[in-house]
């Protein structure tokens, strides 16, 4: 099982890897939209959720003073700290990096190598962004990668949350509960993941996969 960091030391970290699309650090012009669309959404979807800062503070384990700073927009969440506060809101990822008032995507190209990745503390799990942040008509798309003999613990989702799993390369177990299967490059899997929830590589090579998000929660 890997090891997470804090949620404080996910809302601190440095946007230093992949600075490119909207992931810019919070001293640029994109960066600086970022934060404030975040953390205008994220007070928003807490009123709405007739929430108090203190009461959503102590829900995702966080400092008042850092969940200021980010209701603020003084502060770049990394993507794993946005899934956080998501699951806590319960509202999909997509609604908590959207923009107000962004033109519509029409043709938008992801080069391979580029996306935010988030990893555990070990690197053996991996995923990388490749929809367009902050475009709520895009679906949720990440590559992620296992390395031989990882094993991912998830925790549950918001609820009516989904995925949607097509195997790349290699083997991968996946667990919910009860139910479990082995999948091989090719097969797919679509599942509720709004529940804990496992995957695991007991290969010799690297697995790759692409994973869907949807949803049936409000908004």
């Amino acid at each position: 099982m890997t090891t997470l960091p804090t949620i404080d030391e996910a809302l601190e970290e440095e946007v230093r890897n992949e600075r490119v699309d909207t992931l810019q650090g919070p001293d640029g012009p994109d960066g600086r939209a970022l934060a404030q669309a975040v953390g205008s959404n994220i007070e928003r979807y807490r009123r709405k959720r007739g929430l108090t800062r203190e009461q959503l503070a102590e829900r995702v384990e966080v400092t008042l003073p850092i969940l200021q700073r980010l209701e603020h927009g003084d502060l770049i969440p990394s993507l794993r700290a946005v899934w956080i506060f998501a699951t806590a809101l319960e509202v999909p990822f997509g609604a908590l990096v959207a923009y107000p008032g962004r033109p519509e995507v029409i043709f938008s190209v992801r080069r391979a190598g580029h996306g935010r990745v988030v990893s555990s503390s070990d690197s053996g799990f991996r995923s990388r962004a490749i929809s367009p942040l902050g475009q709520p008509e895009a679906p949720e798309v990440y590559a992620i990668a296992l390395s031989p003999g990882c094993v991912e613990e998830a925790e549950a989702h918001a609820p009516g949350t989904y995925e949607h799993l097509v195997v790349l390369r290699g083997t991968l177990v996946v667990s919910t509960g009860s139910d479990a299967t082995t999948l091989e490059a090719g097969d797919a899997l679509f599942f509720r993941a709004d529940v804990e929830h496992r995957y695991e590589n007991p290969g010799a090579v690297e697995t790759t996969a692409h994973l869907v998000m949807s949803y049936t929660t409000r908004t």
